[in-house]
């Protein structure tokens, strides 16, 4: 999926699938070829002209969106061409049609129709993970909708453009594979997506339900969103289990005693990576007397979040599963942004869902109390 480096937090919404620059496969840069990563930033540093001119963009401004889109798909091809087995070459093709989408929203109809042949494309061609076909079908059912509603300039955090991408996503659910995901996606916004009411989350379960490809547990999970049950309780006791990266059984019902943040995180998450020195501290600070953090990564490849947390010195455990967004963990607690911060106190009780914010005296307090 990709990440909203740029935002206060990563938070899925569904647009973070177009608006964000894509992380697929992230790698150290220091052990990028310069000439690899060069082309590849000739790519990413045009995404600010796409948004020339902002929420008010003169002719003038749509011409440069539409310039700079082309040329981000130019550059995109380019690199496909020069390096077909980057790392960054599935970055490089979700790109590519994010340049081609805002050129078109810029009006460009020319990069309408590429975008539309290119959608057609994908989707038939085998060796495209299923992930980048959902990423190029949406941004295509995107573009069509923006096209046939004469949209030029869109707000892609607003609640018109989230509710276009819920549509592109059930019609995906119908042409591609990866129903599973794409319905787990669908429901995480049934779940805690901001820019919807309740009863558009409703909604939006309640189809998921009803469609005919959802899977059993699918329904299941769909039920239990209109039921109104959570899977977590502030103020009661959090059910967490599993087995870390490295194989150690991990239970809080062991862990009473200990104050335990629960911190949901990703590799790819700029605000996530940027914070990982103060948890180090706090964690220095507090282990000896009775802190733990448990990371959930967010991570979809093993050796990215491996590599991570080895280079920069975090010994807690992590979860992984390497299925990003729809994570077993962070899906089942409707987490919908990262970085997300869990505290848990001394008795197995989840006090507080945003211990990000003066963690430290947080932690000094309860490790104070009985």
């Amino acid at each position: 999926m990709f990440p909203d480096m740029n935002s206060p937090a990563c938070a899925w919404t569904l647009s973070c699938l177009l608006v964000a620059v894509p992380l697929f496969g992230q790698s150290n840069p220091s052990q990028t070829p310069s000439a690899e990563n060069n082309a590849f930033q000739s790519i990413t540093e045009l995404m600010a002209k796409t948004e020339q001119g902002g929420e008010n963009p003169t002719e003038q401004d749509f011409r440069t969106r539409r310039e700079a889109g082309i040329k981000m798909s130019e550059n995109a091809q380019k690199f496909l061409q020069d390096y077909p087995s980057s790392k960054k070459a599935e970055d490089a093709r979700a790109l590519l049609s994010i340049g081609l989408f805002e050129a078109m929203l810029a009006g460009d109809p020319a990069a309408a129709e590429e975008l539309e042949n290119r959608a057609a494309e994908t989707i038939k061609d085998a060796k495209i993970p299923e992930m980048l076909k959902l990423h190029t079908f949406a941004i295509n059912h995107i573009a069509q909708w923006a096209k046939k509603n004469g949209k030029r300039n869109l707000n892609k955090g607003s609640a018109e453009f989230q509710k276009a991408y819920v549509e592109a996503f059930f019609a995906a659910a119908e042409v591609l594979s990866a129903k599973e995901d794409i319905f787990k996606m669908l429901l995480l916004q049934a779940k805690s997506g901001r820019e919807f009411t309740a009863d558009e989350k409703r909604s939006i379960a309640e189809r998921v339900l009803k469609h005919s490809f959802a899977s059993a547990s699918i329904r299941a999970e769909a039920e239990k969103i209109l039921s109104g049950a959570r899977d977590y309780t502030l103020g009661k006791p959090l059910d967490l289990k599993f087995a870390a990266v490295d194989g150690s059984p991990v239970d809080l019902k062991e862990m009473k005693g200990k104050v335990v943040l629960v911190d949901f995180w990703a590799t790819w998450c700029g605000p996530c990576v940027a914070e990982v020195p103060s948890l180090k501290k706090t964690y220095d600070t507090y282990h000896s007397r009775g802190f733990e953090i448990l990371g959930i990564s967010l991570d979809d490849k093993k050796e990215d979040l491996l590599e991570f947390t080895r280079k920069n010195g975090m010994p807690w455990l992590q979860y992984f599963d390497g299925k990003h967004w729809n994570n077993e963990i962070s899906f089942r607690f409707g987490i919908n942004s990262v970085p997300t911060a869990w505290l848990v106190d001394k008795k197995g009780i989840l006090r507080n869902t945003n211990a990000r914010f003066d963690l430290d005296r947080l932690v000094e307090k309860m490790l104070q109390e009985e």
